[in-house]
C-alpha cells in the first residue's frame, strides 16, 4: 500500500506522540527490493553518551492493505533484514486493517516483554 501525502503526515504523528522517546524518523513510500509498501521507523539510543550503544527501532509497515509493527535492534526492519551483524526482530505483530491496531498490538507485545525483565 502506497500512502499520500496527508497520510504519511497523519502516520509519522501518531508514531511521534505513541513513542515519544524515539527519533530520527524516516520512512519508504514506494514497493521496490527492500520494501513492500510504506514503511515508518524510528530510532531509540538506549545511551547517546556511548558511540557503540545499541540502537532499537519501531517499524510500521504496510503489506497489501494490512498494517504490521516491529522491534527491532541494529537496524529498522526491512525486506532484506538480517542478524548476521547482531542485528535482530524482537517483537513482531500479525497483520491489522489499521496503524493503530499495529500499533496498540506492538505496545502489548513489548509490555509483556519488559515485564518478563522486572523483578518488581
Amino acid at each position: 500500500m502506497i500512502l499520500t501525502e496527508l497520510e504519511i503526515k497523519k502516520v509519522i504523528e501518531i508514531a511521534k506522540t505513541v513513542f515519544p522517546n524515539f527519533s530520527d524518523w524516516e520512512y519508504n513510500n514506494e514497493k521496490n527490493d527492500e520494501y513492500l509498501g510504506f514503511s515508518l521507523w524510528g530510532k531509540f539510543v538506549l545511551d547517546p553518551e556511548n558511540l557503540m550503544s545499541r540502537c532499537f527501532f519501531v517499524t510500521l509497515e504496510t503489506y497489501e492493505q494490512k498494517w504490521r509493527a516491529y522491534l527491532t535492534i541494529g537496524q529498522h526492519s526491512y525486506f532484506w533484514s538480517s542478524a548476521d551483524m547482531g542485528d535482530a526482530y524482537l517483537l513482531d505483530t500479525d497483520d491489522y486493517d489499521s496503524v493503530d491496531e499495529a500499533i496498540l498490538e506492538l505496545k502489548r507485545e513489548m509490555l509483556k516483554l519488559f515485564q518478563a525483565f522486572s523483578v518488581i
